[in-house]
């Protein structure tokens, strides 16, 4: 019986030896390192600028004919764009397509657009409506309109502002209107 004991013990122990030798044999860590780099989003303007003024009728005036001037400029920030009409009068609508430019290596969607015009006789409105919910890649741009109107309840060499605030957000947080 003791022998049988001793024999069972060693057979035990070789087992043992044989699975931690079979284990330290067979088993093997690998590692994965990484390193992220975030791109950015960013907008800008772009440099091509086109106008058109419309009579009441909605009919466009002739070059030979038109004596305001419309200057649409950026500005010192790549993000901003000044528009400066001189010598409109009223019930003449000028139309002034431009483009933004997707200038960062992140997707980004048009979430909405703002207007202050505080006491401004008449309208600006930004367009296509439908801008909202664009989305614009790296590298691409997507082309806009702004339309001024000024009514007949403008003054004479009168001055008035507006101003139009453009939001885009990364592809992945836009929020649809409701």
């Amino acid at each position: 019986m003791k022998n049988k004991m001793i024999g069972i013990a060693a057979v035990l122990l070789i087992a043992l030896m044989l699975a931690g030798v079979s284990y330290a044999l067979w088993s093997k860590t690998v590692y994965i390192y990484g390193d992220v780099y975030t791109g950015d989003v960013d907008a800008e303007f772009g440099t091509n600028f086109t106008w058109e003024a419309y009579d009441e009728a909605g009919a466009v005036i002739p070059t030979e004919k038109k004596t305001m001037t419309v200057n649409v400029r950026p500005g010192q920030d790549p993000q901003e764009l000044y528009v400066e009409i001189d010598d409109l009068y009223p019930c003449i609508t000028i139309h002034i397509d431009f483009e933004i430019w997707n200038t960062g290596t992140v997707p980004w969607i048009v979430q909405s657009f703002t207007q202050t015009n505080i006491g401004f006789p008449g309208t600006v409105t930004f367009t296509p409506l439908d801008l909202v919910g664009t989305q614009v890649e790296p590298d691409d741009y997507v082309a806009a309109d702004l339309e001024i109107h000024i009514t007949n309840a403008a003054s004479e060499l009168g001055h008035y502002t507006f101003t139009v605030e453009i939001l885009v957000v990364q592809w992945n947080e836009y929020v649809p209107p409701p």
